[in-house]
């Protein structure tokens, strides 16, 4: 198990090992599935991680069954565009959805539209972890969540912007989190996307950001355009040795934030389609030639989940965040 899965994974997944073994004899059966193309659902424009993820997986996974494998992009509203249109199919296997476990679980407590509850979707596996790191493009940037509080704090100082993709998103809950626990003054900025929000921290209109390490993020602090403040999580990144943790900081408690984009299903779907779908997908996300491609992008590689271990695993991310949401008093808008 990864030593940074929530704690509540091991306990929770005695529970839904009977669940799995109480259900897996079901009247309906993978003997033929699939019998025609399946379709990923992708809730994200072309190019971006969940994409790139989802297409690393679609091309061996369209090998392994046989079949053609569809990967259909529907972006918007942080990724309930796409979780909307899906739930309009029917729940047989065809149609899976690209989705990350962040939006998955957030849109529905941020957004009114998002009529769907987190518990309606099944994760069949997650794909990759990509920790959140704090950047600036500051001459002289704070060194730590610590600094960064003393510099807020200091008499006179200006309230710091911190930039986001949206009401809800990781991003801005990561900062609210921070103002929260911390007590400073801080000023969201939403953005429609990633990348204006890098444009405006390289021309220095804005302060700070939370933004995924992986990808264009760890290049741009590995060129010194943009300088690493603190990851995001509990413990230090391999990526980024010299560049503290959260976990480290004297005023911050279970301060972890991540983004990992995985494949669902609605939980209606059959049992043994199920099963089918995890075993092809574990063994090709776990397989070496993806492991490798999640490192060498700057992303946590997976490591093996039973189907129980999954649905543990995105039940226990569900109780995390509703804590975080609770703590911000977030209210769906």
């Amino acid at each position: 198990m990864h030593a940074r899965f929530p704690r509540a994974l091991a306990c929770l997944c005695a529970v839904q090992a009977a669940a799995v073994l109480g259900t897996v004899a079901g009247p309906a059966n993978a003997e033929n599935f699939p019998s025609r193309p399946i379709s990923i659902k992708v809730a994200y424009s072309a190019g971006g991680g969940a994409d790139v993820a989802t297409r690393q997986l679609a091309a061996p996974l369209q090998r392994a069954i046989g079949k053609a494998v569809v990967v259909e992009n529907l972006p918007g509203a942080g990724g309930s565009v796409a979780t909307m249109a899906y739930f309009k199919g029917p729940a047989d296997g065809y149609t899976l959805l690209g989705l990350t476990g962040n939006d998955a679980i957030l849109n529905p407590l941020a957004l009114s539209s998002a009529k769907y509850r987190p518990e309606d979707l099944r994760l069949v596996h997650p794909l990759i972890f990509s920790d959140f790191v704090l950047v600036t493009a500051m001459d002289r940037p704070p060194k730590g969540i610590d600094e960064l509080v003393a510099l807020a704090k200091r008499p006179g100082a200006k309230e710091f912007s911190f930039g986001n993709w949206g009401m809800g998103t990781t991003p801005h809950l990561a900062a609210a989190d921070l103002r929260v626990q911390t007590g400073i003054a801080t000023l969201d900025i939403p953005y429609k996307g990633g990348a204006p929000i890098v444009q405006d921290l390289l021309g220095r209109q804005l302060d700070f950001a939370f933004l995924p390490l992986a990808g264009s993020t760890l290049d741009m602090i590995r060129s010194g355009k943009l300088k690493a403040v603190a990851m995001a999580t509990r413990e230090r990144n391999a990526s980024l040795p010299d560049v503290p943790a959260a976990g480290e900081s004297k005023l911050l408690k279970n301060f972890d934030y991540k983004v990992w984009p995985g494949i669902f299903v609605r939980k209606e779907t059959p049992e043994p389609i199920v099963a089918m779908l995890h075993q092809q997908i574990s063994a090709i996300v776990n397989g070496a030639e993806y492991q490798k491609w999640s490192r060498d992008t700057g992303n946590q590689p997976m490591v093996p989940m039973t189907l129980a271990e999954a649905s543990a695993f995105y039940q226990a991310e569900r109780q995390r965040n509703a804590r975080v949401v609770a703590a911000i008093k977030l209210k769906p808008q």
